[in-house]
């Protein structure tokens, strides 16, 4: 039977029984023995970049590289990295060379590999060359996720009516083919409460994995209890899927009905951009259609905004109870966002919430060394 843990909750993270060395200083020990590092492979919403970076200050040796920086869709964030195993203007048989010499190094310079929503060759053929090879030379590996890459449609619109996608056969296939091909080799699946439901029917051990970010990237910058005009600001990476239509529908009939407040909806910024406009804002609204929060909401929260997104009704009781996201979905959102344009003492203490929220489960230090008990035990067996 498979079960679903929770090792890497931060309300657990001290239950169980250990000396008075902590896990990422048993963790450092071991990297020393070995000679090596850990490999966070991905830029899955710049988190890879932020857990080696904060790894690296633990002393816990890791790096994070990526196939080559590409973002979604039209956008250019300039999310961070430590290395890419080729180029855009590589020929396509050198990227294949240079790709298939990562591989093959991989266990001579790391000890354990920590895939973000991607792995080196394609992931339907995870479990064909690259899963075994690894295996092979006993290099554990983990794999977290975060969304739309390993999503099934069908499911997720049986559980959610205001999901944006129409389910495809073909789109499901494929997405099954990637959750078994990955689960043939890798140990651990270590992702957000609503891929831990489709990943318990296929790995042994789930964790719990909540987005990390750097307190000291965040200043705290609540709303005045006194801001008559808020800011409220929108900044969709994919319109469709945070129900931006929707937001803006909601906000010309707020207009419409008097209120006074402004609205900021601006995409094709670099992450540095999007930080520096954030900070500004009195209101965040993520997304409206998916049904579970992501990076941008925690990094809202990091800052101390109330952050509007939709929380699916069978995840709710998934997250830890004193979760401050404002609620809404498309047919909420004028509502929600009336409540919180109107009343400024409750935008500054759900921001304040918000930040106690981030710094209680999301802080990356926290994260990495609930990551290290992963890996210790993973190295230990």
């Amino acid at each position: 039977m498979v079960k679903l843990t929770s090792t890497l909750d931060i309300e657990n993270r001290y239950l169980e029984a250990n000396s008075d060395i902590k896990y990422h200083e048993l963790f450092k020990n071991k990297q020393q023995i070995l000679g090596r590092k850990v490999l966070h492979f991905g830029s899955l919403a710049g988190w890879p970049h932020t857990i080696a970076r904060v790894s690296r200050e633990m002393g816990i040796d890791a790096e994070n590289v990526v196939h080559v920086y590409k973002d979604v869709l039209d956008l250019d964030r300039k999310l961070p990295y430590d290395a890419a195993i080729f180029t855009d203007s590589d020929w396509y048989a050198s990227k294949v060379l240079k790709t298939a010499r990562f591989l093959l190094d991989c266990p001579k310079k790391y000890s354990i590999v920590h895939y973000h929503s991607t792995n080196l060759l394609h992931r339907e053929i995870h479990f064909l060359l690259e899963g075994p090879y690894l295996r092979k030379n006993k290099l554990p590996m983990v794999l977290s996720l975060g969304g739309g890459d390993a999503r099934l449609d069908g499911d997720a619109k049986s559980r959610n009516k205001y999901y944006y996608k129409e389910p495809s056969f073909l789109h499901d296939l494929r997405v099954k083919l990637r959750w078994l091909s990955w689960s043939k080799n890798i140990a651990v699946c270590a992702t957000d409460p609503e891929m831990a439901l489709i990943a318990s029917n296929y790995f042994e051990e789930v964790n719990i994995f909540r987005q990390p970010v750097e307190l000291r990237l965040f200043p705290f910058f609540p709303p005045s209890e006194t801001q008559e005009d808020p800011l409220v600001l929108h900044v969709p990476t994919n319109p469709q899927v945070k129900g931006t239509e929707h937001i803006v529908r909601a906000v010309e009939n707020l207009h419409k009905k008097g209120l006074k407040f402004r609205f900021q909806m601006v995409r094709q910024l670099t992450q540095t951009q999007f930080f520096n406009t954030l900070s500004h804002c009195d209101i965040y609204v993520d997304e409206l259609r998916c049904g579970g929060h992501g990076m941008t909401a925690v990094e809202s929260m990091a800052m101390g905004k109330p952050t509007i997104s939709y929380i699916r009704d069978d995840l709710v009781d998934k997250y830890p109870s004193d979760l401050p996201i404002v609620n809404a979905n498309p047919d909420t959102i004028e509502e929600v966002l009336e409540r919180l344009i109107l009343d400024s003492k409750m935008r500054n203490l759900i921001g304040v919430a918000s930040r106690q929220y981030v710094e209680k489960y999301h802080d990356a230090k926290i994260i990495m060394e609930d990551l290290s008990r992963v890996y210790l035990k993973l190295l230990n067996s």
